[in-house]
């Protein structure tokens, strides 16, 4: 009995407030960032399509001089901070990936936000344990995990995720395990950066959805859709990862992302729709079946334009660019079944090829599955559920994230990760 007042008394209370701190932090930050984007993107939009990545590129390597820790997808920055407990990330870490992400995707790159988040959430978490009334109260540990309710309260920010998002930082450290001692905190950060986001942007629902009832007669449809993303995620992992270890070998690594910026800029001509975020033409493809041909090429361009954007050292995640190419093979699927007849089933099914690329790339089936549920309503859960499920089946022996630690603006070998034993850790 002592043992869990004392649990409750000191644990529960002192990560109650850490928690919510960190989370407001993290939610007004997720709303600055996608200001700021939108701010960037004014002056991108000056710049003729096939100029603009190359000129942010530019702009990318003056931020790279002051902090080169912005460049890149940042996830790994934020896996090798908690589990190695050294620390990587800085104070000015924060604002140096806010700028950089702003620039990335503001001047037409491709990539998405969770990478960027999840740094500026530890960014933040660090300012916090610098508090001089604060600081005193955490030890190695507890520093550890107020990185995570950082990048939770975040991530669970800016998709809109309250749930999702404390299980997708979690879950991510250990590829699809969960630790309930990092978990509860994360939720407690992921839900407070949800209600301050909300109080500053819109609080919808990241897609909208025509209304769907579940039918059981649309499982195999959900099956086969599943799959098809599933493989198409581990092209994709391939491509990325070709194109990122050329540039890793590159010579003139200072201008890397103003020539990964050219190679989208030609991608882009053809595609304009791979560029930036890419959310408008996700719910497009939520709304509208497109014919085959384009939908297939329209895959290739945005594993591309994503590729020479990340790969080559700008700042973006790969979390959208998921659920992009999930998009489209759920919208493959539905031209060859139906022919475009059925919007609600096709709905369905490009939430199924959300997550199950979402749950391949990232190695996150149960995030997967939350995230989707919370971006586009719960009544799509089935279809979210066996698209994780088959998805991650499919691609989780293809790991992309916290193979490497950053250093400078390659990845050396983890080979001094101190792991966390899932096993043990997790439930």
């Amino acid at each position: 009995m002592g043992k869990i007042q004392d649990y409750v008394g000191k644990y529960m209370i002192k990560w109650l407030f850490v928690a919510t701190l960190v989370g407001i932090g993290g939610g007004i930050f997720a709303s600055i960032l996608k200001k700021s984007i939108g701010f960037v993107s004014e002056y991108g939009d000056i710049f003729p399509v096939y100029l603009a990545p190359a000129i942010g590129g530019m702009i990318l390597i003056f931020i790279y001089k002051w902090d080169k820790m912005a460049a890149g997808f940042g996830t790994d920055h934020y896996i090798c901070e908690v589990n190695q407990k050294e620390d990587y990330m800085k104070c000015k870490n924060l604002f140096s990936k806010l700028l950089a992400t702003s620039v990335t995707l503001g001047f037409k790159g491709s990539g998405g936000v969770e990478g960027p988040m999840l740094v500026m959430g530890g960014g933040i978490a660090e300012i916090i344990s610098k508090i001089p009334f604060l600081s005193k109260f955490f030890d190695a540990h507890d520093k550890r995990i107020l990185t995570i309710c950082g990048a939770a309260g975040a991530i669970g920010a800016i998709f809109r995720s309250p749930l999702g998002g404390g299980i997708f930082v979690v879950e991510i450290l250990y590829h699809s395990s969960l630790h309930y001692g990092d978990l509860f905190p994360a939720m407690l950060s992921s839900t407070m950066g949800f209600i301050v986001y909300s109080m500053i942007s819109k609080s919808t629902p990241l897609f909208e959805m025509p209304d769907y009832i579940p039918d059981v007669y649309n499982i195999p449809w959900f099956i086969i859709t599943a799959i098809l993303a599933g493989i198409v995620s581990i092209v994709f992992m391939k491509i990325f990862t070709k194109i990122k270890n050329t540039f890793d070998v590159m010579p003139l690594k200072t201008f890397h992302p103003v020539i990964g910026g050219a190679l989208t800029g030609v991608v882009i001509i053809f595609f304009p729709e791979v560029s930036g975020l890419g959310n408008e033409m996700i719910q497009s493809l939520i709304d509208i079946n497109f014919p085959i041909t384009y939908l297939i090429l329209l895959l290739l361009a945005k594993i591309l334009a994503a590729s020479f954007t990340i790969g080559s050292g700008g700042s973006a995640g790969l979390v959208i660019p998921a659920l992009f190419i999930g998009a489209i093979s759920g919208n493959l699927v539905t031209s060859v079944i139906s022919g475009g007849g059925d919007l609600a089933l096709g709905s369905s099914l490009v939430i199924t090829g959300m997550a199950a690329s979402l749950a391949s790339i990232a190695n996150v089936p149960v995030a997967a599955a939350v995230m989707l549920m919370e971006m586009v309503g719960l009544r799509l859960g089935v279809p979210a559920t066996i698209g994780s499920i088959i998805g991650y089946a499919i691609g989780h022996s293809q790991v992309i994230y916290g193979i490497t630690c950053p250093n400078e603006w390659q990845y050396s070998e983890l080979s001094k990760l101190k792991r966390f034993d899932a096993n043990t850790e997790s439930h």
